[in-house]
């Protein structure tokens, strides 16, 4: 039987995908090891968005390639491969294949004959659905579900229109079948992504639609939760946020990536939304779902952004309330509009970052606290990973991997299952709570 080593890199949606290619190896006899070093394949599954996640992405490669002993053979597929291809192949003797996301489902294939020059790339088509091998990665109760590929906004310091092409939905039926099938296999939880999620179905022509698609996923009884990540704040609309409201599976937790508040940043960045209808937006949610729990991410240090700028967004920050909130410095990416206009400092994008951080610390170190003494579900993950002695889980308010986690510190239930809690203590991101 041959054995591979996967190595996953990137975002959720990476995630998802790196769970198809272990799936088709599973299925076709292979057998996944833990230990590079008892691998006969070697495979990266990359990320090539921006230009930290490049580096890091390069420095694990160059890392295993150094390991790598005879008879080894190194694969690295995704989005760094569809974005720097050739560049790669020249650069990267040690790769024995590269695959691009538009030839990821032929993985296998280009492993039993490799394509010339070891590179594989084209235009991005197909995607992973439901008749393809799935194996998960994610803790016992709950999956990514991922509903289509690509993105059809053109912001100005993007490159994943390049890499993943035009926005390209799965049919209804598929992704309902796949979250049946997640559910049977023990997913209370489901966190829906793409690239945009409001962009679901409007390429399908056949009246699908996330509005559409909300309900009948939430009459599968074994479901729970449902959480939409990444909600495009240029094509939200009242619909979407009616259907969130009046569906009591679909948990009411928005996911904005606003990236600015000030109009001639939002402008330089090609959004479509002034800094007045995002106020108007957010407005809206509470107003319709006051109980909406809401997470951005923020860009700083692009192009336009001034003093002043930076200050509306700071003072933004401090009055909105946000429940989460990620926040990057800029770095021009190579290939975008953004990378041709002037942008401050690099440096001082970096501590406009900090500074913004910190702000947003204090605001979430307040919403926290308020939780303190309230009886809430919680999904049990299981023993936290620094001592047998406590539990982890996660609150409806807080999605994988980006939200904090609870802290159990009493109590037993068994991993993958809904449980009450009542919060004992709150970190500024972190909390901590008892069984009940």
């Amino acid at each position: 039987m041959s054995t591979y080593y996967l190595l996953n890199l990137g975002c959720a949606k990476n995630q998802v995908e790196g769970e198809h290619l272990a799936g088709m190896l599973l299925a076709a006899g292979w057998q996944g090891v833990a230990d590079p070093g008892q691998a006969e394949l070697l495979l990266v599954n990359t990320c090539g968005f921006i230009k930290p996640a490049v580096q890091e992405n390069i420095a694990a490669i160059l890392d295993l390639a150094a390991a790598k002993r005879p008879g080894q053979r190194l694969a690295v597929v995704g989005c760094l491969v569809g974005r720097y291809g050739k560049k790669l192949a020249a650069s990267l003797p040690e790769v024995d294949l590269l695959v691009g996301p538009g030839e990821a489902a032929r993985l296998l294939e280009h492993l039993q004959a490799a394509p010339p020059g070891r590179l594989a790339i084209s235009q991005p088509r197909e995607v992973f659905g439901f008749e393809h091998p799935r194996a998960l990665s994610t803790g016992p109760g709950w999956a990514y579900l991922r509903l289509g590929d690509g993105c059809e906004h053109d912001c100005a310091f993007c490159t994943i229109p390049r890499i993943r092409g035009r926005f390209r939905s799965r049919p209804m039926h598929d992704v309902l079948a796949e979250a049946q099938r997640l559910a049977e296999a023990g997913a209370r939880e489901l966190n829906l992504v793409a690239q945009d999620l409001c962009s679901y179905g409007r390429d399908l022509k056949d009246g699908s639609s996330l509005e559409a698609l909300l309900p009948e996923m939430a009459s599968i009884g074994a479901l729970s939760w449902i959480r939409l990540l990444y909600l495009s704040p240029d094509s939200l609309e009242k619909p979407l946020i009616q259907t969130m409201a009046r569906t009591p599976k679909v948990l009411p937790y928005f996911d904005l990536p606003l990236q600015h508040i000030s109009g001639p940043v939002l402008q330089a960045m090609g959004r479509k939304r002034s800094g007045a209808e995002l106020r108007a937006l957010l407005s809206e949610i509470r107003q319709a779902v006051p109980n909406a729990v809401l997470r951005t991410t923020l860009l700083v240090g692009h192009p336009g952004e001034g003093e002043a700028e930076f200050t509306e967004l700071r003072e933004f920050v401090q009055g909105a309330g946000f429940d989460h909130l990620g926040c990057f410095a800029y770095q021009p990416e190579a290939g975008t509009r953004s990378a041709r206009l002037p942008a401050p400092p690099a440096k001082l994008g970096a501590a406009r970052r900090r500074q913004i951080m910190a702000t947003q610390k204090a605001v979430s170190r307040a919403k926290q606290k308020a939780l303190k003494g309230q009886e809430l579900e919680i999904l049990v993950l299981g023993p936290h990973p620094e001592s047998d002695l406590l539990g982890l889980g996660r609150l409806a308010r807080q999605a994988p991997e980006v939200d904090g986690e609870v802290i159990i510190t009493d109590g037993q239930a068994e991993p993958g299952s809904l449980a009450r809690c009542r919060i004992t203590k709150a970190h500024a991101y972190d909390l901590e709570a008892v069984l009940l």
